[in-house]
């Protein structure tokens, strides 16, 4: 059992949120009649097939079945067919603007009973095989989520725009928000130099970096060319993630639930929370 922040956010029913990682998985069955204490968290290396001892778990801990299930993945085997990896990249990023699209960019609409296409598909059907209901979204939103459970953050993006970045031990990404609507994003991996990620962020606030320039020097791409003037650039920073601390003075580092494993489960359960409001 740990203890952590939630910001006085707590589920209408028992949930379970899963966060599959490149280093591990994480786990969190958050209660809401129980004290957050008593949430059960655990972690466990990376497994193809989660749920299985995740199920394990929750049955020793005598705790009841979830009555709904939320995902996030993004080292899941891709649905597509296409197998050369600059494609796959490129269809990546052609599914984030499409998902923009069609929410319209708020961040908490992107948890879907269907990912066809992402890699959190698979994930996200072995949850529903194993508890019945369950929703999903991508490992990079649901970091944003995490970010945007913080006042601050959401008050200064109602004032101009904001940069949250996720620094993961495989990816970094970068998303533009104003007015707590998601405008753009960012995605590399994380052997990218800080002078080179820096240099990146600076031609994207300025509404150019090309989509193919980041796919060329080994990430998957971005979304930008449309940002409003009003944004002013989305110079406040907000950094969260296991590595964040390699962009120390490049932002604000933050850990929005205190513990760096738990926070993309956290941003899933923000999420839901923002969803039954709407």
């Amino acid at each position: 059992m740990l203890h952590f922040m939630t910001n006085g956010i707590r589920p209408s029913c028992p949930t379970l949120l899963i966060d599959r990682g490149s280093r591990f998985t994480a786990a969190m069955m958050a209660l809401p009649d129980a004290d957050v204490s008593q949430w059960l968290t655990f972690t466990f290396p990376p497994d193809d097939h989660p749920l299985v001892r995740i199920k394990k778990s929750l049955d020793e801990a005598k705790l009841p079945a979830p009555a709904q299930t939320l995902i996030c993945d993004m080292h899941g085997a891709c649905a597509s067919a296409e197998t050369n990896v600059s494609e796959r990249r490129a269809r990546r990023i052609l599914r984030w603007k499409d998902a923009l699209h069609r929410t319209e960019g708020r961040p908490e609409l992107f948890l879907q009973e269907e990912l066809e296409g992402w890699e959190a598909q698979a994930l996200l059907l072995d949850a529903r095989r194993t508890f019945g209901s369950a929703l999903g979204t991508d490992s990079g939103l649901a970091a944003l989520l995490a970010a945007l459970s913080m006042d601050a953050l959401r008050d200064r993006s109602w004032r101009e725009g904001v940069t949250v970045i996720w620094a993961g031990y495989s990816h970094i990404q970068a998303f533009m928000i104003y007015q707590e609507k998601l405008l753009g994003l960012y995605e590399q991996h994380s052997g990218i130099s800080k002078d080179a990620l820096l240099k990146d962020l600076e031609q994207m606030r300025l509404n150019w970096l090309p989509d193919e320039q980041v796919r060329a020097a080994g990430g998957h791409g971005c979304l930008c060319g449309d940002f409003p003037a009003e944004a002013e650039g989305f110079r406040p920073t907000w950094i969260l993630g296991p590595r964040r601390s390699a962009l120390e003075g490049c932002g604000r580092l933050i850990s929005p639930c205190g513990d760096d494993k738990f926070d993309r489960c956290f941003g899933l359960l923000f999420g839901i929370t923002l969803r039954k409001a709407a």
